[in-house]
């Protein structure tokens, strides 16, 4: 033998043996176990992924393989448990490095595993049999007469295990482990199944049985339940017929000829046309029109949500020349209070909130930061009049129309369009917690999202087919996924961002770097600050804490005294325990200072003055709420009855099929898409505002019209399908829609439209002409609008007119929301902290929460939102006029108008009541009305006098009082 040969050989004897590579059974699987059973060792694995066996593992989710065997970065596994994403952070469970480096060598060396498929399977083996011996009986006799092998009832077989386990044509009616949860042992437990007439229910022994069967589980690796590539059942995706596209809104609108009408002296606008020619074939006319002063009141409400002041009124009825309304209109139209008034209107349908998660506690508010930029874009887009269709266009895909991923800095245009991408962001997703970011609150998030987006933007209900198609409009459950995978490139439920860190900021990513590189070079010295206050504060604290210890038990005080003076993130169970229960002792900051001695304090209040200056250096950095593509683009599938738990055949992003030409569904990326983004969202919107869209158009049109009138040419405008109600005058809508599209879908030029025709002009008074007995009769709710509806001031507009009436309105436009507190009573106001003009700022720019808004405007039908608001039904409560009568705002800005009443008028009494008239009812009072209120100040001035009230204070309340009569009485709370 050569001798570098034997060298070689006792070289090698003398090396250590290479470890054999980790195998699933011996080192990975106790590693699952204790780390990721909580959610994928259970019966129903979130996601579908199990990850108890090694078959099972390799499977991998609904979304696809977790493994990739050789390759750990490529596995989604490894990604997930090495960056610490996996298990959640809320069960305070870390995988151990030395556990992470065994399972990402068993991925390096090819996931091997020891039990060959199915050798694991002998628990399914003895639920088959369990299955043929105990189940199959019971249903051959009770259930496969309808549910058998030939043509099973909804496509549920129910004579093999396997037929059991695939479901219905809608999805699984079993949950694996999980009997309460599977729909066939709710419709047995409740005598639906089998349905009367078809046999006796089940007894208690037979649905005890099944109960067992489904709870044991242990089932699924006998059948291969794998539908990803599956087609789609009729139920999911049912035909569309010539017929179903022949409803009216899912028609392109198009313009008819102006009818012919006999009254043509009142036509001033084709609208007037229409009006008239329904009203026409029902023997009816329109009203007469109203006073000046009522219409100029009615347009300020109407554009403004304020009521004009004396002096405008002076100038108005002082004008001579004709068009002086038609020049008012303009006016109002380019004041900045029309964009709050009518930026108002779509944030409502935008399901505007301030907050972030549910809001459901009174005293707390969390703020989404930022998201008060959105509110201000709506209100600027809307003063400028911008296109609607790329109002539309850039609050759905704002982002896609810029690449502000590669820009060195945002300009404003930048800014703008990841702003307005805020639109989509307002929608309830509680997932900011690690315990609830899971599959199934993400898809709730994605829900509502969808539902928000159809109803606001299409004006139909596609959130009935989340679960099955839908029962009266030809939406499939396949169109639902489908519509809805638009959206999970963003929304990624494969690789989510939870709320609070779904957002941009002001400045680009490199830009934040040199900002947070300048900011740290402070953070040493205020440090330093911190640590000489916690020096002196030190044995202060000290005596307050040995003093409120003193009140435990001698056996608990010393363990008591570390759980509290130890770093929360250093705490044990035993700690963390004690300082949750004994929080309430540690001191206070306040009552700490209040023991400084004078040196004490002076050097305490330096180290403040240091450490405010060193803040006050520091950049600051400001959020945009916004929305962008999010990781790689998701596989999506149908969910099954709407359960993340039971995935069906793929989807692939596209538009419901109704509203498209044959073949035209498929959502494709725009060429004009910027960055690196999928362009779906953009595709949608480029949908959506397309002239051939029959619905976009006339669900903004009739929203508008809805403003003005009270209620929509279609009075539910979130459901243009067959269960909503039916246009009162289609013409009309189609030919308002055409015409806002071919005009730049300008919304200025709609209101103007809409406020110059005869039909808005009509008084709300009902005369005595011998037609509106007939009128009543016929049209007694006035959807052919034969008069002018008498309508309630909103919430906002009626708190803003009774500041306005004060003179002492803050216009200021935009920024942070002002934000609320709750009172001992429970009522919500503007909070203490808040400078005090801002309780008189408009109430669009005070918080807007999700279910606590600002008590007064709660009251007058401020909506709770729950995903959006298309449409706000007024009220009358006996609560209204309790608040108006008692509520301390009311009373306080009732003695400021009486004020300003008296400056305006001198010191009669008729020359003040005068003033108050025309300050919150816009006229002057009539002879009686004077005489009225001069009555009333007497006797007022006399009950005060009587309670021994000063003569001055007796003269100021009375006309106080009367100030506030007038703003709760009915013309100052209504509009007609």
């Amino acid at each position: 033998m050569p001798r570098f040969f034997l060298a070689f050989l006792l070289l090698a004897a003398s090396l250590p043996a290479a470890d054999p590579a980790p195998r699933f059974e011996k080192d990975v699987l106790p590693i699952l176990t204790r780390y990721c059973f909580t959610c994928h060792g259970q019966s129903s694995p979130k996601l579908g992924l199990d990850l108890r066996t090694a078959a099972s593992t390799l499977k991998g989710s609904f979304n696809g393989p977790v493994i990739v065997k050789g390759s750990p970065e490529q596995s989604l596994l490894w990604r997930k448990v090495s960056s610490r994403a996996m298990p959640p952070a809320i069960y305070g469970q870390k995988v151990p490095d030395a556990d992470l480096e065994t399972i990402k060598s068993w991925i390096a060396a090819g996931a091997p595993f020891d039990a060959p498929i199915g050798a694991v399977a002998k628990e399914a083996s003895e639920q088959r049999a369990r299955f043929e011996h105990e189940l199959a009986p019971i249903f051959r006799a009770r259930c496969v007469q309808c549910h058998g092998e030939k043509k099973p009832m909804a496509g549920l077989d129910l004579s093999s295990v396997a037929s059991v386990l695939k479901g219905s044509a809608n999805g699984p009616v079993i949950v694996e482990g999980f009997s309460e949860r599977s729909l066939l042992i709710r419709r047995v437990l409740n005598h639906s199944m089998p349905p009367k007439g078809a046999g006796a229910p089940l007894t208690e022994a037979e649905i005890r049985a099944i109960r067992e069967w489904v709870d044991r589980g242990n089932f699924s690796e006998s059948v291969s339940a794998d539908s990803l590539d599956r087609p789609f059942s009729p139920l999911e995706a049912p035909s569309i017929s010539a017929e179903q596209r022949q409803w009216w809104s899912f028609r392109k609108p198009v313009a008819a000829p102006l009818p012919k009408v006999q009254a043509a002296r009142r036509v001033r606008t084709p609208i007037d046309s229409f009006v008239l020619a329904k009203l026409e074939s029902k023997g009816l006319s329109m009203s007469p029109d109203a006073p000046d002063l009522k219409l100029m009141r009615r347009a300020y409400f109407d554009l403004t949500g304020l009521p004009p002041t004396p002096e405008e009124i002076r100038a108005f009825t002082a004008g001579t020349a004709p068009g002086a309304y038609e020049r008012l209109i303009d006016r109002l139209l380019d004041s900045p209070r029309y964009g709050e008034r009518w930026g108002r209107q779509w944030l409502d349908a935008a399901g505007y909130v301030d907050t972030t998660g549910k809001d459901f506690d009174p005293k707390k508010t969390e703020y989404a930061t930022g998201m008060w930029r959105y509110r201000d874009y709506v209100i600027d887009s809307i003063n400028k009049d911008k296109p609607w269709d790329r109002f539309l266009t850039e609050q759905i895909a704002g982002d896609e129309l810029i690449d502000w991923r590669s820009a060195k800095q945002y300009t404003p245009q930048m800014l703008e369009l990841l702003t307005a991408t805020g639109y989509m962001r307002n929608i309830l997703d509680i997932t900011e917690e690690d315990i609830s970011n899971l599959p199934v609150e993400r898809y709730e998030a994605l829900f509502k999202l969808v539902e928000k987006v159809s109803t606001s933007t299409l004006g139909l209900t596609v959130g009935c087919a989340r679960c099955h198609s839908h029962k009266f409009d030809p939406i499939p459950q396949r169109d639902y996924y489908r519509f809805l995978s638009l959206f999970t490139t963003s929304y990624n439920p494969t690789d989510w961002l939870q709320p609070q860190n779904r957002h941009l900021y002001t400045v680009t990513k490199s830009e934040k770097e040199e900002i947070d590189r300048y900011n740290a070079q402070f953070d040493a010295p205020i440090a330093e600050c911190k640590k000489q206050l916690a020096a002196i504060r030190k044995p202060y604290e000290t005596r307050l804490l040995d003093e409120k210890l003193r009140t435990l038990p001698e056996s608990i005080r010393d363990d008591t005294r570390a759980a509290l003076e130890t770093a929360e993130d250093k705490r044990d169970e035993v700690q963390k325990y004690l300082a949750k229960k004994f929080s309430s002792l540690k001191p206070k900051d306040e009552a700490v200072r209040k023991l400084f001695t004078d040196a004490d304090k002076d050097a305490t209040e330096k180290v403040d003055a240091e450490i405010k200056a060193l803040e006050g250096k520091k950049k600051k950095l400001e959020m945009v709420q916004a929305l962008w593509d999010v990781g790689k683009p998701p596989l999506m599938r149908l969910l099954q009855r709407g359960s993340a738990d039971a995935p069906g055949p793929k989807v692939t992003p596209g538009f419901l099929e109704v509203l498209c030409p044959p073949g035209k569904t498929d959502a494709t990326r725009p060429q004009d898409t910027q960055g690196k983004s999928s362009g779906l969202r953009l595709a949608f919107a480029e949908w959506l505002t397309s002239p051939e869209n029959p619905l976009a158009a006339r669900v903004i049109v009739n929203r508008i019209w809805q403003g003005h009138f009270g209620a929509g040419i279609v009075a539910t405008p979130d459901n243009f399908g067959k269960m909503g109600a039916p246009p009162v005058n289609q013409e009309l809508l189609d030919w308002l829609a055409v015409d806002f599209m071919k005009h730049g879908w300008s919304a200025k030029r709609l209101h103007r439209l809409i406020m110059t025709s005869t039909v808005y002009r009509q008084s709300a008074r009902q005369g005595s002409e011998a037609w509106v007995a007939k009128a009543k009769t016929i049209d007694p709710t006035n959807s052919l609008l034969w008069r002018m509806n008498l309508r309630r001031l909103d919430a906002e507009s009626l708190r803003d007119s009774v500041i306005a009436t004060t003179g002492k309105l803050d216009t200021t436009a935009g920024g942070p929301a002002i934000a609320l507190e709750m009172e001992p009573d429970g009522l919500q106001v503007v909070s203490s902290k808040e400078p005090p003009s801002a309780r008189r700022r408009r109430s669009v720019y005070l918080t807007s929460r999700r279910t606590y808004p600002l008590s007064f405007l709660g009251v007058f039908d401020f909506p709770v939102i729950d995903t959006n608001c298309t449409r706000r039904v007024p009220s009358a409560t006996p609560l209204q006029s309790l608040t108006m009568m008692n509520a301390k705002f009311v009373w306080e800005a009732a003695g400021e108008l009486a004020s300003r009443a008296a400056q305006l008028a001198g010191a009669s009494d008729a020359g003040k009541i005068e003033a108050a008239y025309l300050l919150t009812l816009s006229r002057k009072p009539t002879a009686s009305e004077i005489r009225l209120g001069e009555e009333f100040l007497h006797q007022q001035r006399d009950n005060y006098l009587g309670a021994r009230k000063p003569a001055a204070e007796a003269m100021v309340k009375s006309f106080q009082s009367l100030a506030q009569s007038l703003l709760s009485s009915n013309e100052f709370l209504y509009v007609d």
